[in-house]
């Protein structure tokens, strides 16, 4: 009675945390690190306490993120950011099309060493920046950007959260993600940049605009050279160190925290300087979703999950409904609550003898579903957030979808073919 009265209690704040998500509520971290809080005083798990917090929390992930947020700040303090604004429309020699199809190409790529809310915050004002000297919509090339992130991010283990969390419950290797995921990456991108000519329209003001901009000198914004070739230095040091990190036998988390406390002595700031850079709200709603999947996982409900689905006897067709369900959750639900959900699923697959490139659908699925909607992953909302505040505009659900929609089909429709034929050939 006590067991089925605990089931009924978790699957509340479970639901209530995801009913939060979905509606895109007022303060969401704060309302799902307080469901997860209420899960933790209602004595739900014995494992939700204080002493075992290490083993409920995916302070791996945590780490990780905060490290580089901090790194990324001090990078900023630099000017470095302004600069590669210029160059970026020096590289586009003008042309808007050309110069968003450079900036999206880096946005892709950056975000498979970072993870793709802080790339996005890297380059969300060099979008604003350019989009305002060409006198286009900025909504349509934050999209763009969004989507590039994503895609990036899912080419390596540390490129997004979901990722991150793939990585540390399945034990798969650095190279292992990007061997099995980054030409599945790199083919979307391909896809997104001749998707970007419908998106982005041209006019003579568009080149005017841009060629202002190209004008002006891009040394003149760098306020610190000296630090931001240290910090530079550091921030590479870092994402090799990552690389390496299963023959360093070193948590990626202490490697991006050991970044980060290096770049504040060499800037000579404390975190108290940095604090408002650091994306508190995305920390805190993780913690507060592990620890409401953790109860649910302890009380037996995601096994009930797991089990319906492994109903599915063709392991072929369970590959292609992971991808999907993966992905059609991910749009609704967000990336990283998707994510924290079906890893105890695959896990649970994998012990009754399925194949692991169960890993690889879920990875595929939510990295590409996670671009259908406004609400697919953190950096879709970290992204329109950052819209709404430099620019006053935002993007409707139906203006993402529409935007998306296409891209996000063909690739999951990619994806489901990828895995079948991994599987098939035991790569």
């Amino acid at each position: 009675m006590i067991a089925m009265v605990k089931q009924i209690a978790a699957s509340i704040l479970f639901f209530s945390a995801y009913y939060v998500i979905l509606t895109r509520a007022r303060r969401t971290s704060v309302k799902v690190f307080l469901l997860g809080l209420i899960a933790a005083v209602l004595k739900l798990s014995e494992g939700l306490t204080t002493e075992n917090i290490s083993h409920v929390v995916d302070f791996n992930t945590i780490g990780l993120l905060l490290g580089m947020m901090i790194i990324v700040s001090v990078l900023k303090s630099t000017g470095f950011f302004q600069m590669a604004s210029v160059y970026a429309v020096r590289l586009g020699k003008g042309d808007i099309k050309r110069t968003v199809s450079l900036l999206v190409l880096f946005i892709a790529v950056l975000s498979a060493f970072l993870d793709n809310v802080t790339t996005l915050l890297i380059f969300a004002p060099i979008l604003f920046l350019v989009s305002d000297a060409a006198e286009v919509d900025p909504s349509k090339v934050l999209v763009l950007g969004v989507i590039a992130s994503n895609v990036g991010g899912m080419a390596t283990m540390i490129g997004d959260p979901p990722n991150i969390v793939i990585g540390n419950a399945s034990g798969l290797s650095f190279v292992s993600f990007i061997v099995h995921l980054a030409p599945m990456a790199f083919l979307m991108l391909l896809i997104l940049l001749r998707m970007l000519s419908r998106v982005v329209s041209v006019d003579q003001s568009s080149e005017a605009g841009l060629k202002r901009l190209a004008s002006t000198n891009p040394r003149e914004a760098i306020t610190d050279k000296k630090l931001l070739l240290k910090i530079a230095t550091i921030f590479a040091a870092t994402v090799f160190a990552f690389a390496f990190h299963d023959v360093l036998e070193v948590d990626i988390a202490f490697i991006a925290l050991l970044g980060a406390a290096l770049s504040l002595i060499v800037a000579n700031k404390s975190f108290e300087d940095v604090a408002k850079e650091v994306e508190w709200d995305t920390l805190f709603f993780f913690m507060g979703l592990f620890s409401l999947t953790h109860v649910m996982h302890e009380l037996g409900l995601l096994s009930k999950f797991a089990s319906l689905i492994s109903m599915i006897h063709s392991r072929t067709l369970l590959l292609v409904v992971l991808v999907w369900l993966s992905a059609v959750m991910s749009s609704l639900l967000s990336a990283v609550p998707t994510t924290v959900v079906l890893v105890p699923v695959v896990k649970y697959l994998i012990e009754l003898g399925y194949s692991p490139h169960l890993w690889w659908a879920i990875a595929l699925g939510v990295g590409l579903g996670s671009n259908l909607t406004p609400i697919g992953a953190a950096v879709n909302i970290v992204g329109i957030s950052l819209l709404k505040k430099f620019t006053g505009k935002s993007v409707s659900f139906g203006e993402f979808f529409h935007t998306s929609f296409a891209w996000v089909l063909t690739g999951l429709t990619i994806a489901s073919l990828y895995v079948i034929v991994m599987a098939f050939v035991g790569w």
